[in-house]
């Protein structure tokens, strides 16, 4: 079967055009919500509100299997369109309340957690078996790649024509990708046999999650590594609420905002090209000194000039992605096929609702004094680099490859 075929190029169009206006969506509604309060605790309070749907997004992903994909794809891009295009409608007529712009947020946050499921399920069926990682790679470089140029842009852009009105761009975005949408040519799936099982796939949800749950307990190791995993996206949480705030504080205007988006955008994709260079390095040293470097250089982002912090964003970021990949290659490559997916769903759930906490506080903190959250971000690094070096069964962790996971382990140094 040909990669690029009818139904996989039009796929990967629509995620193009998407990405257009994902750049421009991230940087302008953040902005947006800040320029119509002048309070950075709005800005936490969205934070929380738009990472919700990441964390119920097992609760919503299984909702596609009882419609049309084809029919719920074009449906979803239209309404993500009327919804965003509402922003700058009342914006012009001095309508626009910051409580429904984050209402607008959250909504079309959700709708992508019942899209993204749809569209990774159709590209095997697009491109065949042989295809499948090349496809997933020339999709994620293409969202990647786009993310970089395009939040850098989107700055630029939304200094000239406004917050407002650069969301309508994006939903301008999604019109079109609806529309390309419905040039796909595929068979309908039959649902017939979810609805038939859906009485018990809540019980199922909640005996899978309780096996992870049980195994990680099992894992001393394990347990000693999600405490910092929980620890370090509470205080990005945060760090990540008072971004914008601190963009104008430290840069002066709102393309600041996108030019900082950006150079993290670079030093994850860098951080993922370079990874594989890294996985024969001791595990436990490569915690050590990846997060030593990550955190002063998240530290030093807040008292050094703007520019100089462009820099060291990228930094502390290639440090971060490394780490995190090494980390959950390990869980795939170690952990039981059948017990893999309950596992990562619990790790990221349980590190993934630290996160929108931390926004909360972080722009209460914000108000004070924008650099603290980030300031906290960086030491929380530091202090779990300390930690990987006092505890003997963490910093001797052997590389990526020789790490064992075994829960019954209590007197084994290696094994998770």
């Amino acid at each position: 079967m040909k990669l690029f075929n009818r139904n996989f190029s039009i796929l990967f169009s629509g995620a193009f055009v998407k990405g257009l206006g994902s750049g421009i969506y991230a940087v302008a509604a953040m902005l947006l919500v800040l320029h119509l309060t002048g309070n950075v605790f709005y800005s936490g309070v969205t934070f929380f509100v738009i990472s919700i749907p990441s964390i119920i997004g097992f609760l919503i992903a299984p909702l596609a299997n009882y419609v049309s994909f084809k029919k719920g794809l074009i449906s979803a891009e239209f309404l993500k369109s009327i919804l965003l295009m509402s922003i700058p409608l009342l914006y012009s007529l001095d309508l626009l309340h910051v409580f429904y712009v984050i209402a607008i947020m959250f909504f079309t946050a959700l709708i992508s957690q019942f899209t993204y499921p749809i569209e990774t399920t159709l590209i095997p069926t697009f491109v065949g078996e042989k295809n499948i990682v090349k496809a997933n790679s020339l999709m994620q470089t293409l969202r990647e790649g786009l993310d970089v140029v395009f939040l850098a842009v989107a700055g630029i852009l939304i200094a000239f024509v406004g917050n407002a009105e650069a969301v309508f761009i994006t939903a301008i975005c999604h019109f079109i990708t609806g529309i390309l949408y419905c040039f796909f040519r595929f068979q309908v799936q039959d649902s017939s046999g979810y609805k038939k099982s859906s009485t018990s796939a809540w019980k199922t949800y909640k005996k899978d999650l309780n096996e992870g749950i049980q195994f990680i307990r099992g894992s001393v190791i394990f347990k000693k590594i999600l405490g910092p995993a929980i620890v370090i996206n509470f205080f990005f949480g945060g760090a990540n609420a008072v971004l914008p705030a601190f963009a104008l504080f430290h840069g002066g205007g709102d393309e600041y905002y996108g030019y900082l988006l950006s150079s993290i955008t670079v030093g994850s994709l860098i951080g993922a090209i370079i990874t594989p260079k890294f996985k024969n390095i001791s595990f436990g040293k490569l915690y050590i000194g990846g997060f030593l470097v990550a955190g002063l250089a998240i530290i030093a982002v807040a008292y050094v000039p703007f520019w100089v912090s462009l820099m060291l964003m990228p930094i502390a970021f290639v440090c971060i992605t490394i780490t995190n990949i090494i980390f959950f290659s390990i869980i795939q490559q170690k952990v039981k096929r059948a017990l893999l997916g309950r596992i990562i769903t619990v790790v990221t759930s349980f590190a993934g609702l630290a996160m929108p906490l931390g926004g909360l506080i972080g722009g209460a903190f914000g108000n004070i004094n924008v650099i603290y959250p980030i300031v906290l971000a960086g030491l929380s690094m530091l202090c779990i680099s300390f930690y990987f070096l006092i505890q003997p069964l963490l910093r001797k962790l052997p590389k990526a490859d020789e790490v064992s996971f075994n829960a019954d382990f209590e007197n084994d140094e290696v094994a998770l």
